[in-house]
Formats: C-alpha cells, sequence, structure tokens
C-alpha cells in the first residue's frame, strides 16, 4: 500500500496490513535464532532477541544470567512474581515502552488472575484499588523513574511507612532500575512486540 492510498483510505480498518519493522536496527546479516534459545523465554519474542543477540551474543549471555532470575525466578529476593511485574508494568507505562508495556502486563495479569485490572493498571494505576504497600511502591518507582535526582530520604520512609523493610526496599528499587534500562534499550533500538506473541495473547475473534 502506497503512501498516497494510505492518504486516500486511512490505515484503521481490518484490510490495512501495518508494514511497521520489528526495530530500528535489524539483526546481524546470516543471523539465525538458535530455535533452543526461545524454550526457556517467558515470551516468544524472536524478533527482540534476534537484534540483541546479534550484535553481542556473550555479552548478551552474561546480561541474561542476571536480569532473567531477577526477573522471573520465583525464588530470588523478597517480592513476589506478581509484584516484579507490577512494577515493570508502572515503570514501562511511565516510559511508553510499548514492548515492555505489552509483555509484562500480560505477565501480570496472568500472576493476579485479572487481565482487565492489569491493563488498568498500565493505563493508570491511580485509578486502580492497590494496597498501601503496592500505592507506596508504584509512587516510588514512579518518581525514580521521572525524577530520580529528587529522590531523598523521605521517599525511603515512605515505603517503610507502608510496612516494606529495607531489603524489600532493595529489590524494589533494583527492579525499578532494571526496568527503567531495558525500556530504554528497547526503545532506543526501536523493538516492537512479535506478531506471533500479540495473536497469542488476543481473545479469540478480538
Amino acid at each position: 500500500m502506497g503512501e498516497d492510498q494510505i492518504k486516500r483510505d486511512g490505515t484503521l480498518h481490518p484490510g490495512f496490513i501495518a508494514p511497521d519493522v520489528y526495530g530500528f536496527l535489524v539483526p546481524r546479516k546470516g543471523f539465525e535464532v538458535d530455535p533452543d534459545s526461545l524454550t526457556e523465554l517467558p515470551v516468544p519474542e524472536r524478533n527482540s532477541i534476534a537484534i540483541l543477540s546479534s550484535y553481542e551474543t556473550e555479552g548478551r549471555a552474561r546480561f541474561g544470567a542476571f536480569v532473567m532470575p531477577v526477573f522471573f525466578d520465583p525464588a530470588y529476593g523478597r517480592l513476589s512474581l506478581a509484584e516484579r511485574e507490577f512494577i515493570g508494568v508502572i515503570v514501562s507505562g511511565v516510559n511508553h515502552c510499548i514492548t515492555c508495556l505489552v509483555v509484562h502486563t500480560d505477565l501480570l495479569g496472568k500472576y493476579i488472575g485479572d487481565h482487565g485490572r492489569a491493563r488498568r493498571i498500565g493505563i493508570n494505576y491511580r485509578q486502580v484499588t492497590l494496597s498501601d504497600r503496592e500505592r507506596a511502591i508504584a509512587d516510588f518507582c514512579v518518581k525514580l523513574t521521572n525524577d530520580p535526582g529528587q529522590l531523598e530520604a523521605a521517599d525511603i520512609a515512605m515505603l517503610r511507612a507502608a510496612g516494606l523493610d529495607d531489603e524489600e526496599i532493595y529489590y524494589v528499587v533494583e527492579l525499578a532500575g532494571l526496568f527503567n534500562m531495558t525500556n530504554r534499550t528497547t526503545a532506543a533500538y526501536g523493538m516492537r512486540p512479535d506478531d506471533d506473541f500479540m495473536a497469542e495473547i488476543t481473545p479469540a475473534g478480538g
């Protein structure tokens, strides 16, 4: 579909096929993702992995060895998997990181058993019923994301007042920091969710 036809017919109809690429960067020529490497991923983001791994395979492996447990290992740290995805959704929403927001909202929905509520949290957590602990975590993560230079002891005191101990706060900071990093790399590389993943999480008939 050429630009003239797009201007004439628009794009907001079922017959339009989007030409959007999977990233601003393309994998190195000749690089192929090892199918076995995708079996352990929580989401089938084959095109993102192709961009990331083809430029620095060994470095990516080291990074994955660190990040994957922090994000996805139930035995890691003091935060539940649902709380970790909650932080990912909050931070990714502030950063408008499409891929991260889609992926982590879907995972949050699975962990809490309510995809609609997970999506509402991603859009505006302030209009969703949350515990004092959850609201404090969200407010802290927003400030850390938007104004890290404005953080002060009172912000940590707010988390303590909501019932978090210092070890839990350590993991909140770690998670929020890592999600900010992955949001920024994902956004700068221009990565978007794989179409097959989007089809997998779209309700039948949707």
